[in-house]
């Protein structure tokens, strides 16, 4: 790993020991099997569906294929993690919360298909069939893994990031579909895209690799996230006006967003006083 730095130096060097223990655990493998292969069955379903319903099936299925050779190439590199918190302990087993989060994953590509494959009036209700309870995962995962276990390294770093990947995608589906008007679409990928971009340019310059937790701000912004694109969906399908209900998720959803910004920069700068 001589010469090389950054992100790249810890994706190497996750990718590494998430191999050595791919070879070590066959528990742990078997476990990542079964839920890659759910993935599969989630996301080639999908895109089977999707691309025929809209006359292109070999790019739903292209694209859901590449998105399952994507997500599986993350969890491997990151299979390394799944270690017991907060004593970093090995387990031998994916977990259900964590495979919970990884269908999530795999299905937040598959949602965007059904937004932009299928004729409009069959994508508004598919969209919102398939994207609804696959946001709800997002309750679920934390709540198995808080009641039953297990809590993992593994889960904690997964959770902001398969939220970021979700909603932006969601965000688009709605964009696409006509449920949000586009400043309210483009404040929802702001929230996830500007501090994403700000941890890829500050990680090289951080002194150690940062944890990633949830912040207050974070919660309250996530679950605001999807009230209101689901909220807007309905309202929009109901044939009710939506300004009103969209300027008042709007503005928590923007002080909300300011909130986790802020936070995560202070948390920045105190690394970098660190260093």
């Amino acid at each position: 790993m001589r010469g090389v730095r950054g992100p790249a130096r810890v994706v190497t060097r996750l990718t590494i020991d998430s191999a050595r223990r791919w070879r070590g655990s066959p528990p742990l493998r078997r476990s990542f099997i079964r839920w890659v292969v759910l993935g599969l069955l989630l996301s080639v379903g999908s895109g089977v569906s999707a691309g025929w319903l809209g006359g292109q099936l070999g790019l739903g299925v292209g694209l859901a294929i590449g998105w399952w050779v994507i997500t599986t190439t993350f969890l491997f590199v990151a299979l390394d993690l799944t270690r017991h918190y907060p004593d970093y302990t090995s387990i031998d087993r994916l977990g259900v919360p964590n495979g919970l989060t990884s269908v999530r994953a795999y299905m937040a590509l598959p949602i965007l298909l059904y937004a932009t494959l299928p004729p409009q009036y069959q994508a508004r209700d598919l969209f919102l069939c398939v994207a609804s309870p696959t946001a709800l995962l997002d309750v679920l995962d934390g709540w198995v893994a808080r009641r039953f276990g297990p809590v993992t390294v593994l889960g904690r770093a997964l959770d902001p990031i398969m939220d970021a990947t979700f909603f932006a995608l969601a965000a688009i589906g709605c964009l696409v579909l006509g449920f949000v008007p586009l400043w309210l679409g483009l404040l929802v990928l702001a929230r996830y895209g500007i501090p994403a971009m700000a941890f890829l340019i500050l990680y090289p310059w951080l002194p150690r690799r940062p944890e990633m937790v949830a912040t207050r701000f974070g919660k309250v912004n996530t679950f605001a996230s999807g009230v209101a694109l689901a909220g807007s969906s309905l309202l929009v399908l109901a044939g009710a006006p939506t300004l009103a209900f969209d300027i008042a998720l709007g503005a928590l959803l923007a002080a909300t967003a300011i909130g986790q910004i802020v936070t995560l920069a202070t948390r920045g700068v105190r690394e970098l006083r660190t260093r």
